[in-house]
């Protein structure tokens, strides 16, 4: 049925006009009589299948979309706390004053682009993401019909590109756990130990922690805001919710600091602030954790030149090594600590005990539930990393039992196995730690699972299978 008609205008222009949901007159101007039928079209199935969407209605301001939009979200005090950051430092300087219908594919990818320059991938990506669900909301309300931020790429800044580091055991162990004060070393092993997040451990109370059993049971967070830090009793999503098993090493780190006093009130705070509460995530990186890489050698270094003078050697943004030499190792510490750019983060000690995890063979499903992810691809895209020994690793795999490939001792029987040109091939197991060769069998790689164990794990020094080939003469049936 039509809903609308075409009328020639006094300026030589054609005027569709056309009724919407509402019954509200509409109109729109054209060169041609063509394309105000063509538009004409369009509005009319756009109103059968309830798609229509008011032309008129995307001049709407972005600010003033923004309000309305701000106004009906429900969100964590956090969350709002960062989406008014990013509106106020990119999102409304750009598209304060464009009305929603201007705001093109266009206009956004370069904005974009431009934000890659000075922002990190990453930062650059959450405020595409924060643009394309406000445009995304103006779909909803019918104010514009496609969301201009579909298809746009966030450029790669290689040159600041930060990658998410990761620690061995060894060296937590041994170099970075030693140089943390006693009084902050619980903390770090809780997220070393138990993959915990800086809010999991800085709410954790003690009537969640199990010694006897070793767990650490994890439902309350910490979260911190402009207004000060608040108590949350739940993580950060449902998955969160979980029992995590705690090493030898975060077990002893917690009866130390449990005591062998009279049990601590469950919901007194585990790692608690000198005034009973939790403790500032940004007080603690500039006290404590930047000065106990700097001790470590994992930010810089500093060390003893002479009798009261201490040398400290940082990087700068670009990698550049600075000095300057101080009367007292705390003070060279704390230069170092505050001079010096990147380092290992406390997240990473949740991304190094992940990685740890799946490196150590520990099935994905399973690490996903103890780290607390919803999703197992998080858990391999984002949070595992290739361990710095991961070359020996690659090596071990291909060493399983020593099973190696070696010429046999003796002329193998006609028949036993598979022959080439009138020649039978004979595969051997040698077990280098005993000096001792045995025959697998007389069948090619892809017979038994164990011929096939044999080939995958033996190589020469070369990398290549040891194959004999033993000449054989045909035998009658009368012999």
């Amino acid at each position: 049925m039509t809903v609308g008609f075409v009328v020639r205008t006094p300026a030589g222009t054609y005027r569709a006009n056309w009724r919407d949901s509402a019954d509200r007159q509409k109109a729109k101007t054209f060169r041609t009589k063509k394309e105000a039928n063509a538009y004409l079209a369009e509005v009319e199935g756009a109103l059968n299948k309830g798609t229509y969407v008011d032309p008129h209605a995307g001049k709407m301001r972005f600010d003033e979309f923004v309000t309305r939009w701000l106004a009906g979200r429900s969100v964590e005090a956090r969350t709002a706390e960062r989406t008014d950051s990013m509106l106020r430092a990119h999102l409304l300087p750009q598209w304060a004053d464009w009305p929603l219908a201007k705001i093109d594919y266009l206009a956004v990818q370069e904005w974009v682009t431009n934000l890659g320059r000075t922002l990190a991938p990453s930062t650059t990506a959450k405020h595409l993401g924060l643009l394309s669900m406000i445009m995304q909301t103006a779909i909803r309300a019918r104010l514009i019909a496609v969301n201009p931020c579909e298809g746009v790429r966030v450029p790669r800044n290689r040159a600041r590109e930060a990658r998410a580091g990761t620690i061995s055991r060894e060296a937590f162990l041994r170099r970075l756990l030693p140089a943390v004060p006693t009084e902050y070393r619980g903390i770090v092993c809780a997220a070393a130990g138990a993959g915990l997040r800086w809010g999991e451990c800085a709410g954790l109370p003690w009537e969640a922690v199990d010694l006897d059993r070793g767990l650490l049971h994890v439902a309350q967070v910490a979260v911190e805001t402009h207004g000060g830090i608040v108590l949350r009793a739940y993580p950060k999503s449902r998955a969160g919710i979980r029992a995590v098993p705690m090493p030898p090493f975060l077990i002893d780190e917690l009866r130390r600091r449990r005591g062998t006093g009279a049990s601590p009130d469950g919901r007194a705070l585990v790692f608690a602030d000198r005034d009973g509460g939790p403790q500032r995530r940004s007080n603690f990186r500039r006290r404590v954790w930047l000065p106990s890489l700097v001790r470590a050698g994992l930010l810089g270094r500093v060390a003893q030149v002479a009798s009261g003078r201490w040398l400290a050697v940082w990087p700068d943004r670009d990698g550049r090594a600075h000095r300057a030499e101080f009367a007292m190792e705390a003070a060279a510490v704390a230069h170092a600590a505050a001079s010096a750019f990147g380092g290992l983060r406390f997240h990473d000690l949740r991304h190094s005990y992940i990685t740890w995890l799946v490196t150590d063979g520990v099935p994905v499903n399973i690490v996903r539930r103890v780290v607390g992810h919803e999703k197992a691809s998080t858990t391999l895209d984002r949070y595992t990393h290739t361990p710095e020994d991961y070359a020996d690793r690659v090596r071990l795999t291909f060493a399983d039992d020593s099973l190696t490939l070696r010429p046999s001792p003796s002329p193998a029987e006609p028949g036993d196995g598979p022959t080439t040109c009138g020649r039978a091939l004979t595969w051997e197991r040698d077990d280098p730690r005993r000096g001792e060769t045995g025959v697998v069998g007389g069948s090619a790689p892809g017979g038994s699972s164990r011929t096939h164990s044999a080939v995958t794990g033996g190589a020469t020094a070369e990398g290549l299978p040891v194959v004999r080939v033993v000449n054989t003469r045909p035998v009658s049936k009368s012999a």
